[in-house]
């Protein structure tokens, strides 16, 4: 088969995309919690792949400090609101897709109309409040959710792609106590977070591979390791037990 030149030729060229799962891609809904560190990336990645809609809630201005890892930005871009930035770069990227943002911060009153209706959920927060509560909502309304995190030269992808599957309570029972505050992070590992992330939301969306789900997918920039870290689901967790 010969593929135009056009935007996704090549990823249509693959066997598990085509033009079947190009409009899938189309269709699909992404709404990310954050446009920082891993969010930059995995948000360019799925703007370039052609997701149909994606919605950026950040309440955040960019500070210089962000750039080193934050490639959605520049440094003219310092003060601004980073959704509404991220919004700019990303259809400017490809203004074949619709983006929108929210500068409301993720709460219990909020976080209905904030989150529902999408077809897969890019967890995150300003702390373990927000997190917890994205977590909560996805159970509740059976809706995928990925979690894509960072820090010093590490990182790693979590899905918790069906009802079955442990959630991001199950895999951080401490999280409340012990996610707080700014942590030291080497930019290339929130680059390659960002792209695993990605490409977890995409397979969901597709319908094909395999997800990390059961498990944290983990890598060591400076060691070179990939590991799957087995996480099961908690008997009694305050978030999934009633499940």
């Amino acid at each position: 088969m010969q593929f135009k030149d056009e935007r996704y030729n090549r990823q249509e060229m693959m066997p598990q995309i085509g033009t079947e799962g190009q409009r899938l891609l189309r269709r699909a809904s992404v709404v990310s919690v954050g446009a920082g560190g891993v969010k930059s990336p995995l948000l360019y990645y799925l703007a370039a792949a052609g997701v149909g809609r994606i919605h950026i809630i950040d309440f955040d201005r960019i500070e210089t400090s962000n750039l080193n890892r934050q490639i959605l930005y520049r440094s003219h871009d310092v003060g601004r609101l980073k959704a509404e930035v991220a919004a700019e770069e990303l259809l400017e990227l490809n203004p074949e897709i619709e983006v929108t943002f929210s500068t409301e911060r993720v709460d219990d009153e909020n976080v209905e109309r904030l989150l529902a209706g999408y077809s897969v959920i890019l967890e995150g927060g300003d702390g373990p409040e927000q997190r917890l509560l994205c977590n909560s909502f996805a159970i509740q309304t059976s809706t995928p959710m990925v979690h894509v995190s960072a820090q010093y030269g590490y990182g790693y992808v979590f899905t918790m792609a069906s009802p079955g599957d442990p959630c991001l309570q199950c895999a951080f029972p401490d999280l409340p106590e012990n996610r707080r505050g700014p942590v030291p992070v080497w930019g290339v590992s929130t680059g390659l977070a960002g792209v695993l992330g990605a490409n977890e939301v995409l397979k969901i969306i597709l319908g094909k591979g395999d997800l990390a789900s059961g498990y944290l997918f983990s890598f060591s920039c400076f060691k070179n390791d990939f590991i799957k870290v087995p996480i099961d689901r908690i008997r009694g967790c305050p978030a999934c037990g009633s499940r």
